[in-house]
């Protein structure tokens, strides 16, 4: 029976020291239980939240992540404590434990209390050490409690840096949107008397922020389901104005204009979908759905003559981005079918996972596409 609870003690220290490691230290960050209690608490919200009014709804999705950490924390130090006090109570009734109140007998409830009071190096001494081994144990117990304090304190620190640089860019983008439901409309300014302007420099600065924020959410995925009282704070909102408006760029506009061909473009799209492509794996409950096939070219060329209306929403979606692009650009020239499929058939793929996700992120984290389309700088609560 003694040893069994030493296995048995010792298995909890090592799940607790493990998934400490592998959330707080660890590169990738990809802690087994601190991740599974993230997505599980924030699932039991959502569902709670669900029936709820909108404002009351937008409140409870606000609050679980940041009560993660903390409750993380505690599973984390209650693994510890547990494990201690079960190795503690193996061998406490066998003189091992010196216990300064004679009333007080050995028991689990007295391991527990001696576990507890030494990794949190309370140490009042009513409850001693007499064996090496255990003295030893004890020692390594408070060690590893002010440890995990210690590395908790810190992924705290980490966690809300991230948040602050999602902020930063989820806020240029809201600022610079005229239109906040119309990603092209942050292009505007870059494209004076129809000149591209400043273009590489914004793109480089919006690709540098994105790679910030990536790299965060890989070392804090709780950053993930964060909820803001403004809505263009969120993942979903970002993605979906980056994607759309690196998207109008490359392929708005006619092959070979010199917006189109900023440096920093395809760097950007790049990163945009390897940034996706780690955002579905790690968070999203279901795959993105496939991409829809394009339209034939014949009916491809009938809507984009203005013969007839589009058969197909996406291919609607081209024809708005490439007028819009046209008139920011000031492009008088009659455009060439053909050469506007092409972009087309190169659009769709990016366009579609772009909105997949966005569609996707935004069910999963529990907002209504109409307050993150409409209304994103309207307080939810």
């Amino acid at each position: 029976m003694e040893w069994l609870l030493i296995i048995a003690g010792a298995f909890l220290v090592l799940v607790g020291i493990t998934d400490v490691f592998f959330t707080v230290l660890h590169y990738d960050a990809f802690g087994f239980l601190s991740a599974r209690l993230y997505s599980s608490l924030f699932g039991v919200a959502r569902f709670l939240m669900r029936p709820m009014p909108r404002k009351v709804r937008a409140l409870g999705l606000s609050l679980p992540a940041p009560l993660m950490v903390p409750f993380t924390i505690t599973i984390w130090m209650l693994l510890i404590l547990v494990g201690y006090a079960l190795i503690y109570y193996a061998f406490m009734s066998e003189g091992t434990f010196h216990f300064s109140n004679p009333g007080i007998e050995p028991s689990l409830g007295e391991a527990l209390y001696m576990s507890g009071i030494t990794v949190s190096t309370a140490g009042f001494g009513d409850v001693t050490p007499m064996s090496g081994v255990y003295q030893a144990l004890a020692v390594s117990e408070a060690l590893i409690g002010f440890g995990i304090l210690t590395l908790a304190a810190a992924y705290v620190i980490g966690v809300f840096g991230v948040l602050q640089r999602l902020g930063v860019l989820a806020a240029g983008l809201y600022h610079q949107a005229s239109d906040t439901s119309d990603a092209l409309s942050i292009l505007a300014p870059h494209f004076p008397r129809g000149e591209p302007q400043g273009l590489d420099h914004h793109i480089m600065t919006l690709h540098r922020d994105l790679v910030e924020v990536y790299e965060g959410l890989r070392r804090y995925p709780v950053v993930y389901y964060y909820h803001s009282r403004r809505a263009y704070r969120s993942i979903p909102y970002t993605f979906r104005m980056v994607g759309g408006m690196a998207g109008a760029l490359r392929w708005g506009l006619p092959t070979g204009h010199p917006g189109s061909l900023a440096p920093w473009l395809p760097t950007l799209i790049t990163g945009l979908g390897t940034v996706l492509t780690y955002l579905e794996e790690r968070f999203l409950s279901e795959p993105l759905e496939e991409t829809p096939e394009p339209v034939p070219f014949e009916a491809f060329e009938a809507a984009f003559a203005r013969d007839e209306e589009p058969s197909d929403s996406w291919l609607g979606n081209f024809l708005e981005i490439d007028e819009g692009m046209r008139e920011l650009a000031l492009i008088k020239e009659a455009p060439d079918p053909k050469e506007a499929y092409s972009r087309y058939l190169d659009w769709l793929p990016f366009a579609h996972r772009n909105r997949a996700f966005y569609e996707a992120s935004a069910r999963d984290l529990g907002f209504e596409l109409e307050e993150l389309a409409h209304l994103p700088g309207e307080r939810l609560f």
